[in-house]
Formats: structure tokens, C-alpha cells, sequence
């Protein structure tokens, strides 16, 4: 049963009133690490296990079974009194509570920080807080499109683009992860929980870098450099014969490596233009447009397997079959199969994390909705009839 661990996080109760993709990831990686996770759905489910895509017969969509292994669900209509009643109740016998409505919409259905924590001193309220600048509630790309990242990413000459997966969301939730156990340790000592919160829009703003910070100091807004990069060069995506890589040159000693093993061209490093990394930069256009031209001579694999040898930094551009499939991460434990309770077994990516002593938790596919509902109500004693 989800909830049954030797991990870190044994004894840990987490009451998931979330959805989507920040929250949901943000709970699955405090199961993964021992946590007993309660996810609280709708009778209609969490509107990713209805995402289009790859599904499972019982109708999960592989988005959903990718957010919600190790957990357990219990079907709660929180618009009426005895499913705001319940909620309430495991609250104040839980460790933390993961939201990630607007407060407003929260204080109204009394789950808000102040109303939950009332009753529970100790619980650590942990919001998700999904509003743009302009109050109204957004996801992944209108964050991206309102901190500067999208008019960062995408081709020079091409428009702006936003990042292939959500970015925002996603390292929202690595960031929640770390308030949620920081509170837990701060509880140690001072025995009283806190309310924690990472918003959408103020994760995308940090996460513009030294990019925001560049514009602070200078004013000028940062250019789109595709797969470039304004810091090094030789840098970014080349077309050998038959298909991409990646290089990234990024100091002398490799540009050295690469141009007297890889490039056979000596001259290169007698040229002013390429003399330093700053020339480079300022004449990667020339020196890339010559690059491309040397690799579309041979092979991929051919270039790749020199540049290992030379201990030139560079790769094949995987497709995600190549990379799921590859031998190394098989190897590395990096996926398998976990138990489900409709499909016998199903994929799962696992988590990275690995400890010597307290290991992650062995994964349990994502669980049916309502699966545990009457084991949770005798377990809390709810009256949900």
C-alpha cells in the first residue's frame, strides 16, 4: 500500500489538494521519499489523468501516472460541507497540506493557511501560488511569457519560443520540495509548523539568472541565442552527415583539444579572430558556418567518438526513445516498471535521488481515483456518505 515506507520521510502524513503538474510533482517526490501522500480528487479526477495521449485501459493518461506514483486517492466534492468537513479533518491530524488554488478561492472553502493551521499548529501549509502579475491565474507558458523567458528562448531569427517542457512548473515544484523540508526541520526545534508558498511567475522571474540580472546592471535586454550561448563559443548544435550533436567549447584547453584532435586545423589557433574565447564569440558566425562545414562530412558517431577520445565536450542529440532506451540508463536503474492495480504493471521513469541509507521508495504505479477513499474514511473516521 502507498504509504507504507522505511524512507526519510516515514511517518510524514501529506494531504495533496492539488492538481496539474507543479503540486502533483512536488507530492510525488515527498512519496518517493517515504511520505504517506493523500491525494484529494474530485469525482470527475484530476484533469490530467484526462490529458490527451498514451493511456492506460482504466483511462489514466501517462502524464497522470508520471505525476502520482506512491500516493493515494480519496474522492472529496470540496463545493459541499462534509467533503470541506473531511479535509479539515485530515489536516489536523497531518504533517503538511500542498494547495495550489488562489488564497481567495482557499479562504473561501476555509482551507486557506490561517483556517488549517488554526486547528493544527504544527501543520506546514505549502502553496503553489499560481497567479501572474495581473492577479488572474495561469500555467506554465503564460509564466514563461510574463517573467522575460520566452523572449529569451527560441531561434535568433525565429520568434519567441517557449521551453519544451514546463520548465516553470516543474522546478516550482523542486522548489516547494525544499521549503516543505526546511519547515519540516525548523519544526524540529521550534515544534510548530509555518505556511510556505513558491508562486509560478516569482520562480519564472528567479529564473531568468544572470540574464535578469545583466539587463539590472546594463539596461540592454538580452538577445535570443538560440542553441548558442553570448558567454562561449564554439557552442551549440552541428549537423554531421547524418544527423545532430552538441558541442560546447567553453575555455581554451578544450578549443585547443578540438581544433589540434578533432579539427586538424592549426591555424585556427594563430587566427585573431579566434584567438580567445571573446574573439570567438564576437566571430562565431564565421567559425560555426566553418564548423558545420568540417561536420557534415562525416558520420554522427564518428565525431562523437572522437571528441570523447580528444575529451572534447560534446554528444549525440538524442531522440527521447534513444535516450530512454540507451544501455547506460538501463543500467543506472533510471527506469522500470511499477505495480498498478488496473494494469498489473506500468512504466516508470524513477526518481534520481539515491541515498545509502534510507533509500527512495520502491515506486507504486499511480492509483486508480477513489481507489482508497473507504480506507481513508475509516482511517480518519469521515462520514462521507
Amino acid at each position: 500500500m502507498a504509504g507504507t515506507s522505511n524512507g526519510i520521510l516515514d511517518g510524514i502524513v501529506v494531504l495533496d489538494l492539488s492538481s496539474g503538474v507543479a503540486g502533483p510533482a512536488a507530492t510525488q517526490t515527498l512519496s518517493d521519499l517515504g511520505a504517506d501522500v493523500i491525494k484529494v480528487e474530485p469525482s470527475s479526477g484530476d484533469p490530467v489523468r484526462h490529458w490527451p495521449g498514451p493511456r492506460l485501459e482504466c483511462g489514466d493518461s501517462a502524464a497522470f501516472l508520471a505525476l502520482n506514483r506512491n500516493k493515494r486517492s480519496v474522492v472529496l466534492d470540496l463545493t459541499g460541507a462534509k467533503g470541506r468537513a473531511a479535509v479539515r479533518a485530515m489536516a489536523g491530524k497531518a504533517d503538511v497540506v500542498v494547495v495550489d488554488s488562489p488564497p481567495d478561492a482557499l479562504a473561501e472553502l476555509g482551507l486557506d493557511a490561517e483556517s488549517l493551521r488554526g486547528e493544527n499548529p504544527r501543520l506546514i501549509h505549502a502553496e503553489i501560488d499560481p497567479r501572474l502579475p495581473d492577479g488572474s491565474v495561469g500555467r506554465d507558458a503564460l509564466h514563461q511569457a510574463a517573467s522575460g523567458w520566452g523572449a529569451m528562448s527560441g531561434l535568433p531569427e525565429g520568434p519567441p519560443a517557449k521551453a519544451g517542457l514546463p520548465m516553470i512548473e516543474l522546478t516550482a515544484a523542486n522548489s516547494l520540495v525544499q521549503a516543505v523540508l526546511a519547515a519540516l526541520y525548523a519544526r524540529e526545534d521550534s515544534g510548530a509548523g509555518q505556511a510556505v508558498s513558491v508562486g509560478l511567475f516569482r520562480n519564472a522571474l528567479a529564473m531568468t539568472y544572470f540574464y535578469g540580472l545583466n539587463y539590472r546592471i546594463s539596461g540592454n535586454a538580452p538577445a535570443r541565442h538560440g542553441n548558442g550561448s553570448p558567454a562561449a563559443a564554439p557552442l551549440g548544435v552541428f549537423q554531421a552527415a547524418d544527423g545532430p550533436l552538441q558541442m560546447t567549447l567553453a575555455g581554451e584547453r578544450v578549443w585547443r583539444k578540438f581544433v589540434d584532435n578533432i579539427a586538424n586545423r592549426p591555424e585556427w589557433l594563430a587566427d585573431e579572430r579566434f584567438a580567445t574565447n571573446t574573439n570567438r564569440v564576437l566571430n562565431k558566425d564565421v567559425l560555426m558556418a566553418e564548423i558545420d562545414t568540417m561536420f557534415a562530412t562525416q558520420p554522427r558517431d564518428r565525431w562523437v567518438d572522437a571528441m570523447r577520445a580528444a575529451g572534447v565536450p560534446g554528444g549525440p542529440i538524442r531522440t527521447i526513445g534513444e535516450a530512454v532506451d540507451s544501455p547506460e540508463v538501463q543500467e543506472r536503474g533510471l527506469v522500470g516498471t511499477a505495480p498498478h492495480s488496473a494494469a498489473g504493471e506500468v512504466p516508470v521513469v524513477l526518481n534520481p535521488l539515491r541515498f545509502a541509507g534510507t533509500p527512495v521508495r520502491a515506486p507504486q504505479g499511480a492509483p486508480l481515483l477513489g481507489e482508497h477513499t473507504a480506507e481513508i474514511a475509516a482511517a480518519y473516521g469521515l462520514a462521507l456518505a
